[in-house]
């Protein structure tokens, strides 16, 4: 990409308009998300497998995403960010409509991978595009609000999409199968009006690149223009994103599950508020952490809030009482919100500006496939593990296996970077008249 071609006033009406977005598509997300492992329970009644079934369904669509995100951040190099965006946001319309067509679980993997590939187009690449319109001294802070609109736009969410389905179930008389099925159409009408906020107020703040030279193996690992360190750096954030990718993706599909598990009164309509309850503290530290990153180092936030985040993953199944869970819950959501938009900043420092949309999708890619894994890995583990006796009482049954393991994997990543990766000095800020 070339020189910037906004001024400060453009800058920050993209960076609040892609949060807009982000809020938006990130509402009808966590809208359905928690919805997924109760319609699949419910789709596949006495099924003894549903721990794996949910991880491949959360994992089909990682794989699409592991597999485009590199592809559509060169593309968004040569054509420019907001076409690609705009696509993705219209595709998550489509797809949400799609949703209630399969009748069993196998035909949802099919939708729930094309919904991949739409993510493959929005996340990484509007991103690219907060980054773009932000100087060094400011990323912290425009990520930060990013990731603070989407956490919002998931801790929402969940309430609306319980809401949702309590109003089709007990008010307007539809099955239990339609029930489930009536969020998808709320989830939308919220992706058509995020596209169409992309297309009036978004402005592609850099000009595309007219080169159609695609990375090669060796210019991925080994770009060209970096030093050493900045090489090492890079590599080590490539081993990051996969091994924290894994330890999230092993234990998110499995959290309603958990619930629904040890709390059996709950219902499809509690559940997901109890998620949104634990996330929504999450939502109000983003900024705050972004900006402070900004200040002291954004290295030194991602690991403080990474080593609280995954101690945060093994503490949640040792809640014997709701309410400690829900704190465990809200504990490792506002912790993975410090981490988050610093890690996102301290990348943006390292990947050199011309082909940070490639690379910013390789790292999402190397992100999504330590979750296609993860997810897989995490759905087996519960269906081997979740009623396991281990002859000990309270809380230790086996239901804590997943969240040991992903928050010992996740602690263990964190230390990698605190060990290996040597942060940027920070640039002054350039502010255009």
């Amino acid at each position: 990409m070339g020189s910037s071609l906004l001024n400060e006033k453009e800058a920050r009406r993209n960076v609040t308009y892609l949060a807009s977005l982000d809020f938006i598509i990130s509402l009808g997300f966590g809208l359905i998300m928690p919805l997924f492992p109760l319609y699949v329970t419910y789709l596949e009644e006495g099924s003894t497998s549903v721990g794996l079934q949910v991880g491949i369904l959360f994992s089909s669509f990682m794989l699409m995403r592991a597999i485009l995100a590199a592809p559509f951040g060169h593309l968004s190099d040569r054509v420019g960010r907001k076409k690609i965006i705009l696509i993705g946001s219209f595709m998550y319309a489509l797809l949400a409509i799609l949703f209630t067509v399969p009748e069993d679980w196998f035909g949802l993997i099919f939708v729930r991978a094309l919904q991949g590939v739409a993510s493959a187009m929005v996340w990484p690449v509007s991103e690219a595009l907060v980054i773009d319109s932000s100087p060094p001294s400011m990323r912290g802070a425009s990520l930060g609000k990013i990731v603070m609109a989407s956490n919002l736009g998931m801790v929402i969410g969940p309430f609306v999409g319980g809401g949702l389905f309590a109003l089709a179930d007990t008010t307007l008389g539809f099955s239990e199968g339609d029930s489930y099925k009536f969020p998808f159409y709320f989830t939308a009408v919220l992706a058509l009006a995020g596209g169409v906020l992309v297309w009036r107020y978004v402005t592609d703040a850099v000009v595309p690149r007219e080169a159609k030279t695609k990375l090669t193996l060796q210019q991925m690992f080994n770009p060209e223009g970096m030093d050493k360190q900045g090489v090492r750096n890079l590599r080590v954030l490539y081993a990051n994103a996969a091994m924290e990718g894994f330890a999230f993706a092993s234990i998110g599909p499995l959290m309603v599950l958990f619930l629904d598990f040890k709390f059996p009164l709950l219902g499809a309509d509690t559940i997901p508020l109890i998620v949104g309850v634990g996330m929504g503290l999450g939502a109000l530290v983003a900024i705050p952490s972004g900006r402070m990153a900004d200040r002291v180092g954004k290295k030194k936030i991602f690991i403080v809030g990474g080593y609280l985040a995954f101690v945060g993953t093994m503490l949640v199944p040792l809640g014997v009482l709701l309410p400690v869970v829900i704190i465990f819950l809200a504990m490792r959501s506002m912790a993975f919100q410090i981490s988050s938009p610093a890690l996102r900043a301290l990348q943006a420092d390292i990947v050199p500006e011309s082909i940070r949309g490639r690379l910013i999708g390789v790292l999402e890619s190397m992100s999504n496939v330590g979750s296609v894994v993860g997810g897989v890995i995490g759905g087996l583990m519960w269906d081997a593990f979740h009623m396991m006796d281990l002859g000990m009482s309270g809380p230790f049954d086996g239901t804590i296996i997943p969240f040991l393991i992903s928050g010992g994997l996740g602690v263990a990543t964190v230390f990698i970077v605190q060990v290996m990766v040597k942060e940027p000095k920070p640039q002054p800020a350039i502010v255009k008249e």
